[in-house]
C-alpha cells in the first residue's frame, strides 16, 4: 500500500492497455472467469488462501459501498485503511464497526498502514483497537530506531498481535527486504513483514525471494503488479495522462502499476512460496489505480489469482504422462561425462563437465506436444531443456532447440524461458534456489515457453526458415534432453511429464 495514514488519495492512473491478458487467459479454464458469487459453497477458487482486499483499493467509495462491493466480488476478508474504518477505542465506536462488518459478512483481519514511534500511549491505542476488533496483524511503518522497536517488542508479546512492516518502494524507509531483516533480527517472532509485491518490484526485488527470506515473519501480503516500460513512445504517451506522483515513478523508475498478471509479478511463484511457509492470513489484493471505477479491473486481478491457483493445483493434468520414474535413469541415456548426473531427493541433479541426458523411451519421437518440467537452479548456474533433438555421443546437441535455464549465470545474458539463440529473453523471471515449472508447447510451427504459467516466449517459425550454421534448429520432431552445462552449475529437474498433441 503506497499511502500511510494521512496520505492523499490522488495516487491513481488510467487503466492501461491489456497487452498480455489474452495470452494469459487462453490457458485458464473458462470457469475461472465465472463470478465468484456463482460458485457453489463447496468450491474454493482460491485454493485455501484467505483471499481478501486492502480496502484502499475501494477508497473511491464510502465504507458501506466498499463493503457491498467486496461481498459482490466474493471477498470476505478485509485489511482496512483509516478512511473506511477510523481508529478509535471508544466502546460505542468499536461496537458500531463490528456491527457494520458483521452485517456485510466481512471479517477484518488486518489494518494499516500505521506509523509507530517511541510514544507508548499512542502505540497502545493502536494495539487496544486491534485487540478489540480481533485483528490478526497490524501493517506498520515504524520509525527506524531502537526505542521504537524496543516498544514494539514489548507490545507484540503483551497483546500477541503481530506487527507487519510494510515496504513502500524506492526512497522509503523500508525499500529493500534487507531493511526489514535488519530490524527484525533478534526480536520477537511477532515482528515481521507485510510483503507489498508491487513496491518490491519497484525496488527491483523479487517478491518470491523476499517471501523465502522472511519465512515465518510474513504476516501480510499486498498483491499488486508492476510493468516496466521499455518503449520510449509508450513512455511519452503515458506521461501525458499520469497524475504527478505516477509521472515521477515512471520517470525515475521506468515502471507503472498495472492489473495483476499484466506485469512482472510471478503470481504462481508467490502463491507457492506462501504455501511453503504455511501462510494462513489475509491475502490482500491491492489495486491502487482507477479509484473512481476500479471494479472491472479488480475482477481481472482476481481472475488472475484464480488462474494461478488452478495452475498450481492442477495435479491431474489430464492427458499428461510421466516420462521419468523419479528413481532411475531407465528410458534415459547419458552421453559424455556420466559423473555429471545423479538422482537425489526425487530429482535429477546435474553438476559437472558438459553432459546431456536424452529421453530414449518408447514414447519418442515427439512432434506436437506439451512438456512440463519442474526446475530449480542454484546461484550462477546454467542448464537447459531440449526438444526435437536426437541422441549424440558428445558436444552440444546439434538437432532441435534448447529452452534456457539461467536465472543468474553471469557469462550468458540469455535467461530462463529463452528459446536459445532463436528468441531470447533478457529479463530474470525466477530467483535462484526456488522450484518453478517450465512448460513448453509446440504446435505446428509455433513454440510457446511458459514459466510458472506465464508466457515468456512465443515464437513462430517462418516459412522457408534456414537452419543456423552448424545446427539443425528447425521445428520437426525428435526427443527431449536435459543439459548439464559446466562444473560450476547445479540444476535440479523433476516431475517430467508430457502430453502429445494432434
Amino acid at each position: 500500500m503506497s499511502s500511510c495514514l494521512g496520505e492523499t488519495d490522488n495516487m491513481r492512473q488510467p487503466t492501461f492497455t491489456r497487452f498480455f491478458l489474452p495470452q494469459m487467459l487462453s490457458f485458464a479454464a473458462c470457469c475461472l472467469l465465472i463470478h465468484p458469487a456463482l460458485l457453489s459453497a463447496s468450491d474454493d477458487p482460491y485454493g485455501g488462501f484467505k483471499m481478501g482486499i486492502q480496502s484502499y483499493s475501494l477508497r473511491g467509495y464510502p465504507v458501506e459501498e466498499a463493503l457491498k462491493h467486496s461481498q459482490e466480488l466474493g471477498l470476505t476478508y478485509w485489511e482496512a485503511y483509516s478512511k473506511h474504518l477510523p481508529m478509535s477505542t471508544l466502546p460505542s465506536h468499536i461496537e458500531d464497526q463490528k456491527k457494520l462488518l458483521e452485517g456485510s459478512g466481512i471479517t477484518l483481519d488486518a489494518y494499516g498502514v500505521v506509523g509507530f514511534d517511541s510514544n507508548e500511549n499512542k502505540a497502545r491505542e493502536v494495539f487496544d483497537y486491534a485487540k478489540a476488533m480481533g485483528l490478526l496483524s497490524i501493517s506498520a511503518n515504524p520509525k527506524k530506531d531502537e526505542a521504537t522497536f524496543a516498544l514494539l517488542d514489548k507490545l507484540v508479546e503483551e497483546y500477541q498481535i503481530p506487527i507487519a512492516i510494510h515496504n513502500h518502494g524506492p526512497g522509503a524507509a523500508y525499500d529493500k527486504v534487507d531493511d526489514v531483516l535488519q530490524w527484525v533480527e533478534g526480536r520477537s517472532p511477532l515482528i515481521g513483514a507485510c510483503v507489498d509485491t508491487g513496491h518490491y518490484l519497484r525496488s527491483d526485488e523479487d517478491p518470491v525471494e523476499v517471501i523465502q527470506k522472511l519465512g515465518k515473519r510474513v504476516f501480510g501480503v499486498h498483491l499488486k503488479d508492476v510493468r516496466t516500460i521499455y518503449s520510449d513512445e509508450e513512455k511519452a504517451t503515458l506521461l501525458e495522462s499520469l497524475p504527478p506522483n505516477r509521472k515521477k515513478h515512471l520517470e525515475q523508475e521506468g515502471k507503472i502499476f498495472t492489473i495483476l498478471g499484466e506485469g512482472e509479478l510471478n503470481v504462481v511463484g508467490v502463491l507457492r512460496a506462501l504455501r511453503n511457509i504455511d501462510f494462513d492470513r489475509n491475502l490482500s489484493l491491492e489495486y491502487e489505480e482507477n479509484p473512481e471505477n476500479p471494479l472491472s479491473d479488480i475482477e481481472l486481478c482476481l481472475a488472475e489469482v484464480r488462474r494461478a491457483v488452478a495452475y498450481l493445483d492442477d495435479e491431474e493434468e489430464e492427458g499428461f504422462v510421466q516420462i521419468w520414474d523419479g528413481e532411475t535413469f531407465d528410458d534415459w541415456t547419458i552421453n559424455e561425462s556420466p559423473e555429471t548426473w545423479k538422482i537425489e531427493d526425487g530429482a535429477i541433479v546435474c553438476n559437472g563437465p558438459r553432459s546431456h541426458v536424452f529421453y530414449t523411451g518408447d514414447l519418442a519421437p515427439f512432434k506436437n506436444f506439451e512438456l512440463k518440467v519442474d526446475v530449480m537452479a542454484e546461484p550462477n548456474s546454467n542448464g537447459g531443456i531440449y526438444f526435437h533433438t536426437k541422441y549424440q555421443d558428445e558436444g552440444w546437441p546439434k538437432a532441435g532447440f534448447e529452452t534456457q535455464v539461467n536465472n543468474t549465470y553471469h557469462k550468458d545474458p540469455r535467461k530462463t524461458g529463452s528459446l536459445y539463440a532463436v528468441d531470447d529473453v533478457n529479463e530474470q523471471h525466477i530467483p535462484d534456489n526456488t522450484w518453478w515449472t517450465q512448460h513448453i508447447i509446440v504446435n505446428g510451427k509455433n513454440v510457446k515457453i511458459l514459466v510458472d504459467g506465464k508466457v515468456v516466449t512465443d515464437y513462430t517459425e517462418s516459412e522457408g526458415q534456414e537452419p543456423q550454421q552448424g545446427f539443425d534448429r528447425l521445428i520437426s520432431e525428435g526427443t527431449f534432453a536435459l543439459q548439464g552445462h559446466d562444473p560450476g552449475s547445479t540444476v535440479h529437474f523433476k516431475n517430467i511429464r508430457v502430453k502429445k498433441l494432434p
